[in-house]
């Protein structure tokens, strides 16, 4: 297809790849072992003290709260703060990102279901991530695989009800095959 083409494929494979490892790393920085503190300990040489330095765009830091402390908050976190919201933020995050690059590229097409489907996962996703279909819209046809949306979504969740976790895979993964193709 083009340059254009084969760096949206490339950013659907990167938004991928960062998802799962998110999903990857959600689970031992919920672990009250504190996993990741070893990995801390030995790759970095950091100690339960060492605190976690945050920055601020002028160079000034945020926080300096312990690494340990950062861990034990995060594995006592209730329900699912730490994995769905998460999740969905990355999902959110990566189809705005991905529909964003779409229409800078101009390889916007209105007669491509899936391509309609990124479109309206993507203004949904940014914009409180609910659904909004008024004034007959969905107009054209719009569809990720089993997903068809319709005007009775309006108004309902997007990321993390409609379309979920594997979802937004098969979306990465149906965007990135059909600007190879």
């Amino acid at each position: 297809m083009g340059i254009e083409a084969e760096r949206i494929a490339q950013l659907a494979d990167e938004l991928k790849i960062g998802f799962c490892g998110l999903s990857l790393a959600i689970l031992p920085l919920a672990d009250p072992r504190q996993p990741l503190m070893a990995i801390y300990r030995d790759l970095y040489e950091q100690t339960v003290d060492s605190p976690l330095v945050i920055y601020r765009n002028d160079g000034t830091p945020h926080s300096a709260e312990r690494l340990t402390d950062i861990f034990a908050k995060a594995s006592s976190t209730a329900g699912a703060g730490l994995g769905e919201d998460l999740l969905n933020f990355a999902t959110m995050h990566g189809a705005a990102r991905l529909g964003d690059a779409i229409q800078r590229a101009g390889l916007s097409d209105r007669t491509s279901p899936l391509l309609q489907f990124v479109r309206h996962f993507r203004n949904a996703c940014a914009h409180g991530n609910r659904w909004h279909f008024q004034n007959g819209e969905p107009r054209q046809p719009a569809e990720l695989r089993s997903i068809v949306l319709t005007a009775a979504l309006h108004g309902s969740k997007a990321a993390g009800g409609t379309v979920g976790a594997g979802d937004y895979l098969d979306m990465l993964d149906d965007v990135a095959a059909h600007f190879r193709a």
